[in-house]
């Protein structure tokens, strides 16, 4: 039985790698999907940037610096990424009972951002990652000299060091995380008790396995003395029994009703908003479940009741429109995307709304007003690939090649599809005036896109 020979290497390697592919999964389980895709709406975004915005003054952090997104994931979770991106899901938004909950963990992410805390969880990585390999290569030296029973030990042993060092070092950060967001919402006069709540309502969830644990509960470890200390510190705080505003509450329930409508089947959310519910979020969960199935008539009815009751509410004009837009009637969309606009000029989605049904109608009269709206809105909305092609178009029609080959091209290159990028910015160089500020952008794609080809194929 001395030394174990060449037929048993392969279960060896075998072993081995599983008890690696283990350890990696600590990692992996602080690790977003990226899966997810990403949903836009003025409406949505402008109520988050009301809840965020104050909170990251409140941590110093410009709030520009911060793109926060929106991912279409009905899990209850949020994280930040290097580069101070924030991500939330939509089921945080949907599964919270107040608008605090979701204050909370924006202001929980926000002291992420403000202590770093991503890039140091990539130095914690590494600083398992020694030990544990290490330790690991022991283990195989042991197997192989005919050890199995301790070389298996230390292959568990380096595991474990890695899960310990990884998970301490998250707990820290957690917890530094929830204190910084008490501090930054008592900075704003707001009660820190949604935090509290989102955290309570999770705490029971560590003790599944990874596999049936919420997201939230696996990206951001719980513990008694976090929960304590959090306990504490929100009871202390001046502001601990602030309550929402009735506008605050309103806008978020009509923020779920929408949310619910667009992405749960009609007949969930028919069950959800009954037609015995005539409140104001009941009926436009209804409008949207209905132009989803599409029973246009129903769909317009509940949009039109909400437009009696506000007729200056921009999102109940937009989604008019939509309703008509999508079914085919792109002339009669306009005049609700127009008047979204006129009551919302700052919202670039509106004007791509209104710019793409202008577009739509093939009607050349109005093409000269839907590229003035899509050159506004793409002001603030440059990585916006759609708003890219829907200018190009416009642009071919009134015979500016030129111009819609360079549309064509950021509309590529945004999409990092640095190939036909280069082709179309080529192509734009040629039509487009020397000199000229489009002439120097197609020059800058060539560059960059070009570069960026040529890394990739060094890869």
């Amino acid at each position: 039985m001395g030394n174990i020979g060449l037929a048993n290497r392969p279960s060896i390697i075998k072993t081995v790698l599983a008890a690696i592919c283990a350890a990696l999964t600590v990692c992996l389980a602080v690790t977003p999907s990226w899966a997810q895709s990403g949903i836009r709406d003025t409406e949505i975004e402008r109520i988050i940037r009301g809840y965020a915005d104050p909170v990251l003054e409140a941590a110093g952090i410009p709030p520009k610096s911060v793109d926060i997104y929106l991912l279409n994931d009905p899990s209850i979770n949020a994280f930040v990424t290097r580069g101070s991106d924030m991500y939330i899901h939509t089921g945080l938004l949907v599964q919270a009972d107040r608008p605090a909950q979701v204050i909370g963990v924006i202001a929980h992410e926000t002291g992420h951002i403000a202590g770093g805390h991503v890039a140091r969880m990539g130095d914690a990585f590494a600083a398992a990652a020694m030990p544990m390999l290490i330790t690991m290569g022991l283990g195989l030296i042991a197997m192989a000299a005919g050890s199995p029973d301790a070389g298996m030990a230390l292959l568990t042993s380096g595991q474990h060091i890695a899960e310990r060092t990884i998970l301490r070092h998250s707990r820290i950060q957690e917890s530094a995380a929830d204190q910084a967001a008490v501090t930054y919402l008592t900075r704003t006069g707001q009660s820190a008790r949604g935090l509290l709540e989102i955290t309570e309502k999770f705490r029971h969830m560590e003790i599944l396995s990874a596999q049936k644990q919420n997201p939230y509960v696996r990206t951001h470890p719980l513990s008694s003395d976090r929960i304590a200390s959090l306990t504490e510190r929100t009871k202390n705080s001046p502001y601990a029994d602030i309550l929402e505003s009735k506008e605050q509450v309103f806008e978020f329930e009509m923020m779920k009703a929408k949310l619910y409508g667009f992405l749960n089947r009609p007949e969930l959310t028919f069950y959800r908003y009954p037609a015995s519910d005539t409140s104001m979020p009941a009926r436009y969960a209804r409008a949207v479940a209905y132009y989803r199935i599409p029973e246009v008539d129903k769909a317009l009815a509940e949009i039109d009741s909400l437009i009696a009751d506000q007729p200056n509410n921009p999102y109940f004009q937009e989604l008019k429109g939509q309703i008509f837009f999508e079914t085919g009637r792109a002339a009669e969309a306009i005049p609700y995307h127009n008047k979204s606009v006129e009551l919302l000029p700052d919202a670039p989605l509106l004007r791509i709304n209104l710019a793409q049904a202008m577009i739509a109608t093939e009607d050349s009269g109005l093409n000269a007003a839907a590229i003035r709206h899509l050159e506004t809105a793409i002001l603030s909305e440059q990585e916006n690939s759609f708003a890219w092609h829907q200018l190009a178009v416009a642009y071919a029609r009134q015979g500016k090649i030129g111009k819609a080959d360079l549309a064509t091209a950021e509309r590529h290159f945004n999409n990092r599809q640095m190939g036909p990028a280069v082709a179309f910015a080529k192509r734009a160089r040629i039509n487009v005036v020397k000199g000229s500020t489009h002439w120097q952008r197609a020059m800058d794609i060539i560059e960059i896109a070009s570069t960026a080809q040529v890394e990739r194929q060094r890869r």
